[in-house]
């Protein structure tokens, strides 16, 4: 039953015990109270009225308090939960009879109440996810200052060493030490990209989409072969499964791609040991499906909920993350700017699987 036809029911089911409350007083006091007082004789029969109006005030007062107290004690929580304060309601007692159910004048109220009630456990869980997601922010603060120091501790080494005029260093040496250095920019460059595009998703800036018709088949195979010859993958064994090596779609083969490298490079850097990255395409009704699976360490339930979370730096392994905290988060904004979506499955010792669906247009 809706507020409004509680509120109507009860307001006339007042009004009737009011009239019954009449039909006692009035005659009470008019035949038994007020005879014994001396007030019998026709000429105060004005004291009828009296009566009525006595008991009609003592009516309308009680009617306030059933109506209203059930309004003050929300406003009191209202006030209560606008001040932060999400903690269970002091005079709960008020409300709930023993047996847990609603009290006669609150029963009239209880939709208001039990959304109360539910949105105080929803601001509740809120503000710990939040104190959470500030944690972890202040964490990746930390983080990708390290990221970043660290590369630029190696380019100013180098230089320094190149710089030296007390050092006669060979050409193979001195090209040891640009390769470095250009690896170590080429890095930093990529904590900047990840930085651009997490500020762009984030404010919900629309990252615009170029799609071309390819061959999604050869583009897998050729992101593939650029992340196996990364130096960090050599020991790594990758594999390309397809039903059809003919398949063509629409898709930015820029985004993908970065989509799809920081899947293949998560799997190298969190595994040690030498790993086998298989990658199956395939292709169901209007729908292709991406399934990158490793036979690596997995992940704990913990590392799987996070793992699409900004600045979750979770890592498997002993050995300290080289990512900002952001590259899964980027690529499920990827996949998702494409009208894909992308899901883990994961266990410890037992490898890391994930599904890529995205929608075959032409």
């Amino acid at each position: 039953m809706k507020i409004q036809q509680r509120f109507i029911q009860h307001l006339l089911l007042g009004f009737v015990f009011w009239l019954l409350l009449l039909t006692l007083t009035v005659p009470l006091a008019m035949e038994g109270i007020l005879p014994k007082l001396g007030f019998g004789d026709e000429r105060y029969e004005w004291l009828v009225t009296v009566v009525i109006g006595f008991v009609t005030i003592l009516w309308i007062i009680w009617f306030g308090w059933y109506f209203g107290s059930p309004l003050l004690l929300v406003m009191k929580w209202i006030d209560q939960l606008g001040n932060e304060d999400f903690s269970p309601l002091i005079e709960r007692n008020k409300i709930y009879n023993r047996k847990g159910k609603f009290k006669m004048r609150f029963h009239l109220y209880q939709e208001v109440i039990t959304q109360l009630d539910h949105m105080r456990a929803q601001l509740q869980k809120a503000k710990g996810e939040r104190a959470q997601l500030e944690k972890a922010k202040r964490d990746w603060i930390a983080g990708i200052s390290h990221d970043l120091k660290t590369p630029l501790t190696y380019i100013k080494g180098y230089s320094t060493l190149l710089l030296n005029p007390d050092y006669d260093w060979s050409k193979e040496e001195q090209r040891n030490f640009i390769q470095e250095i250009d690896d170590k920019g080429t890095h930093m460059e990529q904590l900047v990209q990840d930085l651009n595009l997490a500020m762009r998703f984030d404010g919900s800036q629309s990252v615009p989409i170029r799609k071309t018709t390819q061959n999604i088949v050869s583009f897998v195979q050729h992101v593939i072969a650029d992340s196996s010859n990364d130096l960090r993958a050599q020991k790594h064994h990758f594999e390309l499964q397809a039903e059809s090596h003919d398949l063509t779609m629409g898709f930015d083969p820029h985004l993908l791609k970065r989509a799809l490298q920081n899947i293949y490079m998560n799997a190298v850097i969190h595994n040690e040991a030498p790993i086998m990255i298989t990658t199956a395409i395939e292709k169901q009704q209007e729908m292709l499906n991406i399934c990158i699976q490793d036979n690596g360490i997995g992940m704990t339930e913990e590392t799987q909920q996070n793992l699409f979370n900004r600045y979750y730096r979770g890592t498997t392994t002993e050995q300290k993350s080289e990512g900002t905290g952001l590259g899964m988060a980027i690529v499920k904004s990827l996949i998702e700017a494409h009208e894909g979506t992308i899901s883990v499955e994961s266990a410890l010792q037992q490898g890391t699987k994930f599904t890529i669906t995205l929608p075959i247009l032409n």
